[in-house]
């Protein structure tokens, strides 16, 4: 485990393969690079730079004041200390989000992004209602309800939360990625105050690199229209829905994710 200095913070960073740089981007918030750890069979092609945004995991930094432009600011730090050139972003759920902000508000740090099963935020001006997709776990619902106070009860509600991130696969598997996580509670709840008053939509058509999307058919987090409505205004953007996947499509179809990240790879000459 590596650290970078960033403004402030201490940001945590395990590099893991050869090839174009590719930084991955954990969502949560309020957990860390952990789970993520289950990408690596990208690293056959890709030189994946994991980091814990700032206030998450092992990295420091105040997270009562983060911002969605300050954890996209970090992540482009992190970019520009690894790579000369332009890298790649994977933004997963919450990373996701700030993939985006990095897109538009850091445009010089990115080549090319891949968000899986994520969404655009808040509604965009005169946007037609947010379309549904399935509904949200009751333990969900809850957390949010209720929000954890401490990194223990965060813990305990991802444990019971496991089965609802995946479709095909159980919620051991889950579990089993999420193994060794540290759960900060603090930036899960600071990260949903963010998020309540974050979008892209009206930002988005400011990207002007190419863009995969991920999505499981079956994501009661991220339901997969919200792909599609970032697609819609994106100008170069590729969407590709896992039809027996939950919020985790690389654990409940991996030959076809995998096939899926690697044949666009190539297509857009990017490994």
């Amino acid at each position: 485990m590596d650290t970078i200095d960033v403004d402030g913070a201490t940001i945590a960073v395990e590099i893991v393969g050869d090839g174009p740089v590719a930084l991955v981007l954990h969502g949560g918030l309020g957990v860390d690079h952990q789970m993520l750890r289950t990408l690596d069979p990208l690293a056959e092609h890709l030189r994946l730079v994991y980091l814990d945004h700032r206030g998450n995991g092992r990295s420091t930094g105040d997270v009562g004041t983060a911002t969605m432009e300050q954890w996209a600011a970090d992540a482009a730090a992190v970019a520009r200390h690894v790579s000369d050139e332009p890298v790649i972003v994977i933004g997963h759920s919450y990373g996701g989000f700030i993939a985006q902000e990095m897109l538009i508000s850091q445009p010089d740090a990115v080549r090319a992004a891949i968000l899986v099963t994520t969404t655009p935020g808040q509604p965009g001006t005169d946007e037609a209602p947010v379309p549904d997709g399935p509904p949200m776990p009751d333990e969900f619902a809850q957390m949010l309800a209720t929000m954890p106070q401490t990194d223990d009860e965060y813990a305990a509600f991802m444990d019971r939360l496991a089965p609802a991130y995946v479709h095909r696969v159980g919620g051991d598997a889950m579990r089993a990625a999420m193994s060794g996580t540290l759960f900060r509670a603090d930036a899960m709840r600071r990260g949903f105050e963010v998020l309540g008053g974050w979008s892209s939509v009206d930002r988005l058509d400011r990207v002007d690199v190419p863009v995969l999307l991920l999505a499981g058919r079956h994501d009661a987090f991220c339901a997969w229209p919200q792909s599609e409505r970032i697609a819609r205004r994106l100008p170069d953007a590729e969407t590709v829905i896992f039809e027996h996947s939950g919020h985790v499509p690389w654990l409940d179809e991996p030959d076809a994710f995998f096939d899926a990240v690697v044949d666009w790879l190539h297509r857009r000459s990017l490994a």
